[in-house]
């Protein structure tokens, strides 16, 4: 049978080329705002992204009996003892720094001894003189002779200075908490709005949209926080071996700068590579920068990987372009909230079946059928909402029912291994699964009497491994 060939005509031209030019007029429109209008929409999205860590904890007390708007302020009260505990240490930590004066008299020789040694290296040496440095001066002199510093400051007062700044952060933290008290108390009420918005069959589908919504991007939230948790614990155990300064506060921005992936926590280990430069001797330099880079690769490239069950899905020119223009517009503020934000957005995109062509525009690649189960699978249920979307990649890739029947029941048999219990509809799925096998009798009889819902015991476990490998055998077949 023929198929009807799209005809590209002007009527389509003119609808595309009105699109992109909406575009760009919206795109002009939230620059604009987002560069004048910084003092209110700063702390609104710090208040939005504060609000999305503190919801899982908040979720699971609710889930456990308590009310929910304790539990929203029972986390705000944690949160805010945990911030300024963490502000207080790091900034008693600087101020302490800055008031011995012979260790920075001790820093300020060595950091003029390492000045002199790179202006004798061949190219950078020479780069630098190029640059305005003298041969014979400090790195004061030079700094502010290259129009790095101004005439009557030095590095001891820069440092002072972006310490005296941590008192117009606290006047920020006052008007976050305040939008986010309102965003709790909003949040609250969105349910019931919902149910009058949308009544009947299509309330149903909207609170079906905003669960998986909301599933998503808690997973997300979770797993950055305990990522970067750990990345800054470890980065802190080994700054404090080496003997770096400040080490609590180059670990607390290593935890802040772990939300933006891939060069977040790159930007966290310069400034105690800085130090570690002009401290320590090359060797223990190296070895510092080797276990600092391989903690990193660690918790982002192999923890995090296993734990969210795939890495950061986004394309990584949107991302240079986003931290780009973030830090453009609001400095590091910007590239750790822009990144998070745009995370939340693609999965909001791709959870309504409208705008899901844009989320797959995001994405670094298109996810295979095998990702898209293994990922609905991994909370031990399939959604109604999760069975339609695989059902609609399904029909796209081509798969037929028994392909994806087996697929199935091996990812639900793996993951049930992999935690050591299984759900009513991991159950049903490798029963389905095993009716497609060469031998569904032997298999599904050994199944019915072996296999029971809940934990497994290690009878049940060698069964189910051997399942798997079965069930991988017919899929190749």
């Amino acid at each position: 049978m023929e198929t009807k060939k799209r005809v590209w005509d002007g009527s389509q031209f003119r609808h595309r080329l009105t699109v992109l030019s909406h575009a760009a007029i919206i795109m002009t429109l939230v620059t604009i705002w987002l560069v004048y209008l910084i003092d209110v929409l700063q702390p609104l999205f710090i208040a939005l992204g504060t609000y999305f860590v503190l919801k899982p904890g908040a979720d699971y007390m609710s889930k456990k009996g308590f009310p929910l708007m304790l539990s929203y302020i029972t986390m705000l009260l944690l949160a805010i003892l945990i911030v300024l505990s963490a502000g207080f240490f790091a900034y008693q930590q600087a101020a302490t720094l800055l008031d011995d004066e012979v260790r920075m008299d001790e820093y300020m020789e060595k950091l003029d001894e390492r000045w002199e040694e790179v202006k004798e290296m061949p190219v950078i040496g020479q780069s630098l003189l190029d640059a305005g440095a003298t041969v014979n001066g400090t790195i004061d002199q030079d700094l502010t002779s290259m129009g790095l510093l101004a005439d009557d400051s030095g590095v001891q007062d820069v440092m002072s200075g972006l310490l005296a700044s941590v008192g117009s952060l606290f006047i920020m933290g006052v008007t976050v908490l305040f939008f986010l008290l309102f965003i709790i108390f909003e949040a609250s009420l969105l349910p019931g709005r919902i149910e009058r918005a949308y009544p009947g069959g299509a309330s149903e589908r909207v609170h079906m949209i905003r669960d998986q919504i909301e599933a998503s991007v808690n997973t997300y939230v979770v797993v950055k926080t305990g990522v970067g948790f750990g990345t800054g614990v470890c980065a802190g155990i080994v700054m404090l071996i080496f003997g770096i300064d400040l080490w609590f506060t180059w670990a607390l921005l290593t935890f802040l700068l772990n939300y933006v992936p891939y060069i977040g926590s790159l930007l966290a280990t310069i400034p105690p590579l800085i130090l570690g430069f002009i401290l320590l001797d090359p060797t223990m330099l190296m070895v510092m920068a080797v276990l600092l880079l391989s903690n990193q690769q660690l918790w982002g490239n192999v923890i995090e990987t296993r734990w969210a069950g795939r890495a950061l899905d986004i394309s990584p020119v949107l991302l240079l372009v986003v931290t780009a223009f973030s830090f453009w517009v609001w400095g590091i503020v910007g590239m750790i909230l822009s990144i998070p934000l745009i995370v939340i957005l693609k999965i909001v995109l791709e959870n309504i079946e409208a705008t899901r062509p844009l989320a797959i525009l995001l994405s670094e690649r298109a996810p295979t059928l095998e990702e898209a189960w293994r990922e609905a699978i991994k909370d031990g249920r399939i959604t109604a909402y999760e069975e339609r979307m695989l059902r609609e990649l399904q029909d796209v890739l081509g798969y037929s029912d028994q392909q994806v029947k087996l697929i199935s029941a091996r990812i639900a048999a793996e993951y049930a291994l992999r935690r050591g219990r299984l759900s009513i509809d991991q159950i049903k799925l490798i029963r389905i699964g095993i009716s497609m096998m060469e031998q569904p009798r032997a298999w599904g009889g050994q199944f019915e009497d072996i296999v029971t819902e809940g934990k497994l015991s290690v009878m049940e476990r060698l069964f189910i491994g051997k399942l798997i490998f079965a069930l991988d055998d017919d899929e190749e077949e």
